[in-house]
């Protein structure tokens, strides 16, 4: 017991010492507890209202975003003649593809470059019947497509100028077109369906285009008097790849100028590529000059091959534009009518108009293919 009491004595101080760090921690401990449990709170209702705050703001602009979005699909689309309605109802898809076709001969016997007289008026009708409308290919590369709502634009050429294509008969009764020659088919067919346009592209190549030398004035007047274009196959029908650059600049100045002589102030400016060759230097197709005549070409046609892009498509290059051969033999399912029916099965892929040659509509998801540049002064509407 005296034992006991000296240790506790002699150890009082440590022992007090202990007792007062007990007592002082549960009380700091409670104090903390309390402070920390009125804090986290505090801090928590305060970062809650914070967010809360944001996620209010983040809201408001999200739908003043989405309203200022569709007041841009309204300004884009408020020009366009068609309702929403009308637009699906129409397909109207202005970045779709537009068939150029390519024709040679017109003759009794078909064959893979002649078509004859009954074919060609099948091939105009069957055009017709499916809502295609001609326009001239300048009015394609300028998008100029100034056609009714729901219809596809197709452009027609004739490549080398030849007899069939453009030809007078003389009679008794005097001079008359050949019923039989592809002008007359032309002219007779649009008179019977004036809708159906008549803007036709002859590539003529010289000394002597549509092989009736005395009326080579005539028939160049009267194809500029009645709506046709008049383009540019070289002046002799030669292979662009097999000459030399000044050779190629004088080959297609030389037809500019003869044409501008029989035609004052008439300008060709677009060229069809003789047997599809390009020359070494594709750049010389643009514009060139020999002696006194010049040219500019706007467009380059390739031979028959598949439909062209939308002028205001990404894929589309003035300098390298495709046409479907305008037939039915060994054209290895590429002919016209292979076209037609690939078109009409997946109608998505093809050109059809809005009717409103101020607007380029397409669908939404064609919109990444669209080319902004190509627009110009149009109003644009993605639907």
């Amino acid at each position: 017991m005296n034992l006991l009491k000296r240790y506790f004595l002699k150890n009082s101080i440590r022992i007090f010492s202990l007792f007062l760090f007990i007592v002082f921690m549960v009380v700091f401990t409670g104090c903390a507890k309390s402070e920390l449990q009125e804090i986290i709170p505090s801090n928590y209702a305060e970062e809650s209202h914070i967010y809360e705050t944001l996620d209010k703001e983040k809201a408001s602009i999200n739908k003043e975003e989405k309203n200022k979005s569709e007041a841009i699909y309204d300004n884009q689309c408020q020009d366009s003649i068609l309702a929403e309605e009308e637009l699906l109802k129409y397909k109207a898809n202005e970045l779709g593809s537009v068939m150029i076709l390519m024709y040679h001969q017109i003759g009794d016997t078909e064959t893979e470059w002649m078509r004859t007289p009954q074919n060609f008026k099948r091939d105009l009708l069957k055009l017709y019947e499916n809502d295609y409308r001609l326009i001239s290919l300048l009015d394609y590369i300028n998008g100029n497509m100034d056609i009714d709502a729901g219809k596809s634009p197709v452009v027609i050429t004739f490549d080398d100028a030849t007899r069939s294509q453009f030809n007078y008969i003389e009679t008794n009764e005097g001079v008359k077109l050949d019923p039989d020659c592809a002008v007359a088919i032309l002219e007779d067919f649009c008179s019977k369906h004036p809708d159906f346009g008549n803007a036709v592209t002859f590539y003529i190549y010289y000394p002597n285009p549509f092989r009736q030398e005395q009326y080579i004035n005539t028939k160049l007047e009267f194809l500029i008097r009645n709506g046709y274009e008049i383009g540019n196959h070289t002046y002799d029908h030669v292979d662009l790849s097999k000459i030399s650059d000044s050779d190629v600049i004088m080959e297609l100045a030389l037809h500019s100028g003869k044409t501008s002589e029989i035609l004052p102030g008439y300008k060709v400016r677009s060229l069809a590529l003789p047997y599809g060759q390009y020359p070494k230097d594709k750049d010389l197709l643009v514009q060139g000059s020999y002696m006194d005549y010049s040219y500019i070409n706007e467009a380059v046609l390739l031979v028959g091959s598949n439909p062209a892009p939308s002028p205001f498509s990404s894929d589309f290059d003035y300098l390298s534009i495709p046409r479907i051969r305008a037939s039915e033999t060994m054209v290895e399912n590429m002919g016209i009518y292979d076209w037609l029916d690939y078109l009409k099965k997946y109608p998505d892929r093809r050109y059809f108009s809005d009717g409103n040659i101020n607007t380029i509509t397409a669908p939404q998801e064609l919109s990444q293919k669209f080319d902004k540049e190509s627009a110009k002064a149009r109003k644009v509407c993605f639907y």
